[in-house]
């Protein structure tokens, strides 16, 4: 009997043991500054606090917004934005934004108490937002004249944002020139075709694609526009093939007249 009494305290001790082993753990509260690279990969900058409870993943389907007011930094901008009869703010990697335009975007991360010492300030909610896109982003890229191919507009001032010096882009057999694309695109509409050119811009993981805006010194107030898997850096010259495409509407603002797809990186 009194055998079966020390086995029983024993036992006692060891839960009472186990029991204080298992307290709640105390877990601080995680922080995130916009100078950092956390998870959303965007900010980099000043302190922010993040409610663990509250974190949560935004709908993943599109959002349509209208922005009311902008606040720059050095890495990204904050916007202050209305959907649907609802404003809250947002941010999003350093981009132009202008006041009363529409924007789309997809996914999002809430932040709560978020701190911008930029600004001196504390934002009660913000969602971060990785890729933000313009309305009219299709409609200022690819423009060409449907109902008149066969000329070119002549004394057209040339925009480049990245130089496209005509002896860096190396002629490879078999390419063709833009201005040549341009001036008549039914001729190689569904056709895959060759060029030359400079990345002027890249707009990477949208809609499972990459958006590749090429010049190659010969039409270069024109804004082609190539759909590939295949990330090239701004500034970097390539010869690429892909298929001619007419009247192209992807949704969210990627239109385009003149979009070429499927692009496979020669060299």
């Amino acid at each position: 009997m009194n055998y079966i009494k020390r086995i029983l305290r024993l036992i006692a001790v060891m839960i009472l043991i186990t029991a204080c082993n298992n307290k709640p753990k105390v877990i601080s509260a995680s922080e995130e500054n916009e100078n950092s690279t956390k998870s959303s990969g965007i900010f980099s900058g000043d302190n922010a606090t993040s409610n663990a409870n509250k974190n949560e993943a935004f709908a993943n389907d599109l959002h349509t917004v209208v922005v009311e007011e902008v606040l720059p930094t050095k890495k990204y901008v904050y916007l202050n934005v209305t959907e649907a009869g609802k404003q809250f703010w947002i941010a999003t990697g350093k981009t132009e934004v202008k006041v009363g335009d529409t924007y789309f975007y997809r996914g999002g991360l809430l932040k709560t108490n978020f701190e911008s010492k930029e600004y001196n300030r504390v934002f009660e909610t913000v969602y971060l937002v990785t890729n933000l896109v313009a309305e009219k982003h299709g409609n200022n890229a690819g423009k060409v004249n449907i109902s008149d191919y066969t000329e070119v507009k002549q004394n057209t001032p040339e925009k480049v944002d990245v130089e496209t010096h005509i002896d860096k882009v190396v002629r490879h057999k078999g390419s063709i020139r833009i201005a040549d694309l341009v001036k008549n695109p039914k001729k190689y509409v569904g056709k895959t075709i060759q060029l030359n050119g400079i990345c002027t811009k890249i707009n990477a993981g949208i809609m499972n694609r990459n958006w590749i805006h090429i010049k190659d010194g010969s039409k270069d107030d024109f804004d082609l526009v190539i759909t590939s898997n295949v990330f090239v850096p701004e500034g970097t010259a390539f010869t690429i093939k892909a298929v001619v495409i007419l009247n192209k509407d992807f949704g969210a603002g990627y239109k385009y007249d003149l979009i070429l797809e499927n692009g496979i990186i020669v060299k």
